[in-house]
């Protein structure tokens, strides 16, 4: 199969598989310095705008909402005290430093799996490894499309009232769990089916028709985060 273009396919966003790995590799490296709290909070901003600039404006809005509970509920643990009747202090601490990381794999983990694999294919990854890797892409969404529907199919028949739900708990938790269940294996079994389907397991060189060539904007946009994590750690260093 030949390659079509050379432009990176605009479902995978507006940079490369690469790019996408290198922002997370250099978030993990900057994160392992201890970063202060001024230098967490601009590591964690610069991904959520990386996540925008990345064309995921839907997961950058999310990761923003995101960024301002875990931080209000840190600052009010960290600065005044308070202790969050549900969380722990580890968890907390944890929300706050694994943020940066969070987004960065945010972005990575919803690019179409054709561009994964075809990137993985690129560095000579070995078949099997990319068929695992595109099975924990896709067995996610999979799975949500099934709970969807069964989520549709409790609320219409009334088992997810909240009489049913309190007057009945281990009912409606067997009415849950049961399909969802069923759901995982049939998610497993569509998954099989759609890997022979792409022959997957053929004795031949994989091909794809997504471009995994870089560009300008990547180059340019790698060096940036470079700088970008290289300020962060500068920062918690000074303070």
């Amino acid at each position: 199969m030949e390659l079509v273009g050379d432009a990176v396919d605009d479902r995978g966003g507006r940079f490369s598989v690469a790019t996408k790995v290198w922002v997370l590799v250099l978030v993990i490296a900057a994160t392992m310095f201890g970063l202060t709290d001024a230098a967490q909070a601009f590591l964690s901003l610069a991904s959520i705008a990386y996540a925008a600039c990345a064309g995921r404006l839907r997961i950058a809005c999310w990761l923003a909402a995101s960024f301002a509970v875990v931080a209000a509920i840190y600052v009010s643990f960290a600065c005044f005290g308070m202790r969050p009747l549900f969380f722990s202090p580890l968890h907390i601490s944890q929300s706050w430093h694994s943020f940066p990381a969070v987004a960065a794999l945010s972005v990575l983990v919803t690019s179409p799996p054709g561009t994964v694999s075809a990137a993985l294919a690129r560095v000579g990854c070995p078949k099997k490894g990319i068929l695992g890797v595109l099975v924990m892409l896709r067995f996610v969404p999979t799975f949500a499309s099934s709970w969807r529907l069964l989520r549709d199919s409790l609320r219409k028949r009334g088992l997810l009232a909240v009489r049913q739900v309190v007057g009945n708990p281990l009912g409606t938790y067997e009415y849950v769990m049961v399909p969802s269940i069923m759901a995982l294996i049939n998610s497993a079994d569509q998954l099989s089916s759609s890997a022979v389907t792409r022959a997957a397991e053929a004795p031949t060189s994989r091909t794809s028709y997504y471009c995994t060539s870089m560009t300008f904007a990547d180059w340019a946009f790698m060096a940036a985060w470079a700088v970008a994590c290289a300020a962060a750690v500068a920062l918690g260093r000074a303070a």
